[in-house]
């Protein structure tokens, strides 16, 4: 991209367009943005701006921390390679079932496969968790659990939109959702009653309400990887540019938070504990983020950027701190640009964490 070409679309980013008219909705873009709710999630509104400005057709654009797969969607959805990578396999499943384009057709044939197991398998005993008990009315249950199990055998199959749609029916507030009444984003102790609901009729309306308009005709089938951040599947200088939203030092508690969908995609309550401290929101200090910004910068092309959407936590200025650890890396620092996010939707949460400031730092190689 060129130099004056930067400048301006950064002065332009600087205004917060994505703040503006339908773009300030959480419910604006494809609805392929909402295949999965995610905590702390990106609006897509942002991502859309961030590829728009700082990208051209063509490019490799990579999300290290894809979480539910907003930038390499949108990435792919404007006609750039959408690259996603994350340690943890709800993010891995909900970012490749966005960027890899399945038709309808195909999605459909596995529902077929899928609803035909689930019935020869709903009364077998299959081991689950305590408090997954409690979601569920007894048959939806074991319809769930048939369900983890066929997804388990055909592991070596690409059957991530059907993960990622049952994944986000498994629990929620509305009428959509499988379970009692809890939260679509944090799995709160259910109430209500308890009423058995079908497995694929339930499927089968998420399926169509993500696949209700066409991908753009610009679009370009993107990756999923499921690797930790400071070990990324690609060679010296392949990447064309970096743009992430890594988790916020000290802030939410991810894997409590998601610990029901994480448990349907292969991860029970005890590997979940195990796996805590991969996580970098449950670092005491930001020192690990010179390991991770040393990694992008040997991926990285020249001249290319890296875009890191980021907070004020509590005391921790991650982006100026990041600023002097990527100039001491290599990386040149281009600018931070705030916005301050203590108005910002909350889904119901009531803990919001300790975040005031969002930022993004802006670094080149």
């Amino acid at each position: 991209m060129e130099k004056n070409k930067f400048k301006n679309n950064l002065f332009e980013f600087s205004k917060l367009p994505y703040k503006e008219g339908s773009f300030a909705s959480r419910a604006w873009g494809h609805p392929l943005h909402f295949l999965l709710s995610y905590p702390s999630k990106l609006k897509p509104s942002i991502a859309h701006y961030l590829v728009k400005f700082f990208s051209d057709k063509g490019d490799r654009i990579l999300d290290p921390f894809s979480g539910s797969g907003t930038i390499p969607f949108e990435a792919s959805f404007q006609g750039r390679i959408g690259l996603g990578s994350d340690i943890n396999p709800l993010a891995f499943y909900t970012t490749r079932a966005k960027v890899n384009g399945i038709s309808l057709k195909k999605i459909q044939t596995q529902v077929t496969e899928l609803e035909k197991f689930i019935e020869e398998n709903k009364l077998k005993s299959f081991k689950v968790e305590k408090e997954i008990i409690t979601f569920y009315h007894k048959n939806t249950l074991q319809e769930i659990l048939a369900a983890k199990e066929f997804f388990h055998q055909n592991k070596k199959k690409d059957y991530s939109f059907l993960i990622a749609s049952v994944a986000h029916i498994l629990h929620g507030n509305r009428p959509y959702a499988l379970s009692r009444r809890s939260h679509n984003i944090m799995p709160w102790k259910p109430d209500g009653p308890t009423i058995y609901k079908n497995v694929i009729e339930h499927l089968q309306a998420k399926i169509h309400r993500m696949k209700k308009i066409e991908l753009s005709k610009e679009f370009v089938n993107g990756k999923s990887y499921q690797k930790n951040t400071t070990h990324l599947p690609f060679e010296n200088q392949t990447i064309d540019h970096i743009m992430t939203s890594p988790p916020f030092i000290q802030n939410r508690d991810f894997l409590r938070m998601n610990r029901i969908r994480l448990w349907f995609c292969g991860w029970d309550y005890e590997y979940q504990n195990k796996m805590k401290m991969k996580f970098l929101e449950n670092f005491s200090n930001i020192d690990v983020y010179s390991e991770i910004l040393k990694e992008y910068h040997r991926i990285l092309k020249p001249n290319s950027n890296c875009i890191l959407h980021l907070g004020i936590v509590k005391n921790i200025n991650m982006a100026e701190e990041l600023k002097i650890k990527g100039k001491k890396i290599g990386f040149k620092f281009k600018g931070i640009i705030n916005e301050d996010s203590t108005k910002l939707e909350s889904h119901g949460i009531r803990d919001r964490g300790a975040t005031h400031t969002h930022q993004f730092l802006f670094l080149k190689k």
